[in-house]
């Protein structure tokens, strides 16, 4: 076990409770996975008690969980019963509506089974994908417009730590899961939430400067890729930094590295090779390849997963076209490309291992910049109903191995 586990531990899900959900005395929480596992994977009990423990030193009366069942998601799929399935999300997108309508702050616990899904028709799996989304999409849509605080955040798990740490002896990978969790999670600072409040100031001031400097267009290039996109007039950069309606601030994710915004959807043309395994619907997409023509992807290949592909891009109209792109680490072009903006050093990323492929969508697109398909938050717009905004059921990141231009 790792030196101090339980010290480090309880200074993590403090970091959550304070710093991502910011939660309110009185206020109550629930935890749940909507993504991959559609509920909290029963190995993440550990984070999940001291999350507890950490919320009711806050004044959080009740901690509520939405426990997931990987074993019962892939029957689902073998056998095809999507009826079943949707019953599932179904109930679990209810209970999270109900929260929200009272007041209730909601924590996304979440782990990674890579290979879950492993053997099974992709044709199942992006069903089950497309169902979900059907069901957490106006979930979705009410927190990203401030119905309540919330926060997405790793949760460390063993089938998690054996697929994307492989490469190490079997007995060393769970501990070496929970070190890059802890360090991406700035738990080793003398004070893990001032250097939390400091590392938001930072992103804060990068991305007010982006804003105010209004470029037009943006252009990625590195190992296989060539990318230019426009950025409309009415773009607005954002971080993770969020707050409620009622005026509450929060942190989406933690971690949180990125500075993004929204392209013109109808833009995006060059070529893109996805630097790191994608993790979708408990199956894995690898070596992707991306070759876009006046916004629409119209070539796309994978050396593993192509099938799975395949079926996302066709999930919609939305799927082939990109409607987020976000910048991690320092960029050039009329930027400096040793300092961040107008002198003020970029952020240093929170990964003592920044080269480690997670399999897992948040600690690897907060690894890279990167770009997502499908769906644009209409905040990183200042008309959100502007028509340079794609709309989609998926938001699928893809990180890149690039450089980034501004001008």
């Amino acid at each position: 076990m790792l030196p101090d586990f339980n010290g480090r531990l309880r200074a993590a899900a403090e970091v959550i409770a304070r710093v991502g959900l910011n939660l309110q005395r009185g206020q109550s929480l629930l935890i749940a996975e909507p993504y991959e596992l559609q509920g909290v994977a029963r190995g993440a009990e550990v984070i999940v008690n001291a999350v507890r423990a950490a919320a009711g030193a806050a004044g959080c009366p009740e901690v509520d969980v939405i426990w997931g069942d990987g074993a019962r998601l892939r029957q689902f799929a073998e056998r095809g019963d999507e009826r079943g399935f949707a019953k599932l999300v179904s109930a679990h997108a209810a209970k999270m509506q109900r929260a929200i309508a009272s007041g209730t702050a909601l924590l996304f616990l979440q782990s990674s089974q890579p290979r879950l899904m492993s053997g099974l028709p992709a044709d199942r799996v992006n069903r089950q994908q497309r169902i979900a989304w059907e069901h957490f999409g106006p979930v979705a849509q009410q927190l990203v417009q401030g119905a309540t605080n919330w926060t997405v955040a790793p949760a460390p798990i063993p089938a998690w730590a054996q697929s994307a740490y492989a490469d190490l002896p079997s007995e060393q990978r769970l501990a070496a899961l929970w070190n890059d969790v802890f360090a991406a999670l700035r738990v080793d600072e003398a004070d893990p939430v001032a250097a939390w409040a400091a590392h938001l100031a930072a992103l804060l001031a990068r991305r007010d400067e982006l804003n105010h400097r209004r470029h037009t267009s943006l252009r990625y290039a590195g190992d296989g890729t060539e990318l230019t996109l426009a950025l409309p007039p009415e773009h607005v950069w954002c971080t993770a930094c969020l707050a409620t309606k009622s005026g509450v601030p929060f942190v989406a994710n933690l971690p949180t590295e990125e500075i993004f915004t929204a392209p013109d959807k109808d833009s995006t043309s060059g070529t893109a090779r996805v630097a790191r395994p994608i993790s979708y619907g408990g199956a894995v997409i690898e070596g992707i390849e991306l070759e876009f023509n006046r916004g629409r992807v119209v070539r796309a290949v994978a050396h593993v997963g192509d099938d799975l592909l395949q079926r996302l891009l066709d999930t919609d109209d939305g799927a082939r076209l990109l409607g987020e792109v976000a910048i991690v680490g320092n960029v050039g072009g009329s930027l400096s490309p040793d300092l961040g903006l107008s002198g003020h050093k970029a952020p240093p990323t929170g990964w003592r291992n920044p080269d480690r492929l997670f399999h897992h969508p948040l600690l690897d697109e907060n690894a890279a910049s990167h770009v997502a398909l499908g769906e644009s938050y209409g905040f990183t717009s200042s008309r959100p109903s502007a028509p340079a905004l794609n709309r989609s059921l998926v938001h699928v990141d893809l990180p890149l191995a690039v450089q980034t231009e501004l001008t």
